[in-house]
């Protein structure tokens, strides 16, 4: 596991595990609506360990509220899926899962998986 890696799963653990917008809570399931919106560019094996996982279910809610906060709008619609305004895509390379956003005509990356 990289420096990194390590460094931003601690300043994870660390934030409060409450939303940051009391109107806004996600759930698992819309951790897994979102995934599976997203997952036609996934192999099954990488979809997956995704939404079977109750730790990478809290982790990308948990980076939903961080995207929210960092753009400063609501990123998901009421269908529970990414707004298509932010265009999100998610790369799959080797064992990996990259979620991204377009943001200030930049991608961002909000998420990123490792399969074990």
């Amino acid at each position: 596991m990289s420096e990194l890696y390590r460094i931003k799963r601690i300043v994870k653990s660390l934030i409060p595990r409450t939303p940051r917008n009391p109107d806004r809570r996600y759930s698992y399931d819309d951790a897994r609506l979102i995934i599976n919106d997203l997952a036609m560019s996934l192999s099954p094996e990488m979809l997956a360990y995704l939404v079977d996982s109750d730790e990478v279910l809290e982790d990308f809610v948990l980076s939903l509220y961080e995207l929210e906060y960092t753009i400063k709008q609501k990123a998901t619609t009421e269908l529970t899926v990414l707004d298509p305004a932010l265009q999100p895509k998610v790369y799959e390379e080797g064992n990996r899962a990259v979620f991204t956003v377009n943001y200030e005509e930049e991608e961002w990356v909000f998420a990123e998986y490792t399969a074990v």
